[in-house]
């Protein structure tokens, strides 16, 4: 027959140690109920209208339209057509975003905005900063701007291309 549990000499030795831990550790409490909010899930987050700005370019050489940072090559070949984008340093998570789609909308500017339009475009080419310009002066896609650099002709389905560099809203 085996001896009863926590009978030896060392246990003799243990069971005060256990006692002791037992004693000072905290006391626990369950609550099944939560104090706190929980976030609303990302895709919630996503979905909303964010603030940004929006500036074009206008593609003089047919091989403007071929390469970008996300290695898509030909992007009219590729089905992109000209609803593309490149997107600030602050966005662009390093290439992880690439081939995400976005609306955006012209705002705040009457005078150049075109009522009720937006565009879809997909990722396809990075905003590189340029740091001899603060970001309030020239660095458009400097952090922490918030940027997108679309053809102009998917541009001017939400704004006049006068514009130039507007105030708009984006969402996933």
């Amino acid at each position: 027959m085996p001896p009863p549990l926590l009978q030896g000499p060392i246990h003799t030795l243990l069971k005060p140690l256990l006692l002791l831990l037992l004693l000072t550790l905290p006391p626990t409490t369950t609550s099944h109920t939560s104090s706190t909010t929980t976030p609303p899930p990302l895709s919630t987050y996503l979905s909303q209208w964010q603030p940004a700005r929006a500036t074009y370019y206008a593609a003089s050489d047919p091989r403007d339209t071929v390469g970008g940072a996300c290695g898509y090559g030909d992007l009219v070949k590729a089905g992109y057509g000209m609803a593309t984008v490149a997107l600030s340093e602050s966005m662009f998570e390093r290439g992880q975003i690439c081939g995400a789609c976005f609306e955006i909308k012209c705002v705040d500017d009457l005078r150049w905005c075109i009522p009720g339009t937006s565009i879809i475009v997909s990722v396809t080419n990075f905003c590189a900063p340029n740091y001899g310009f603060p970001s309030d002066a020239g660095g458009k896609c400097n952090t922490p701007n918030k940027h997108f650099v679309l053809p102009i002709e998917s541009f001017e389905k939400i704004a006049i291309w006068k514009a130039a560099n507007m105030p708009v809203q984006y969402r996933r």
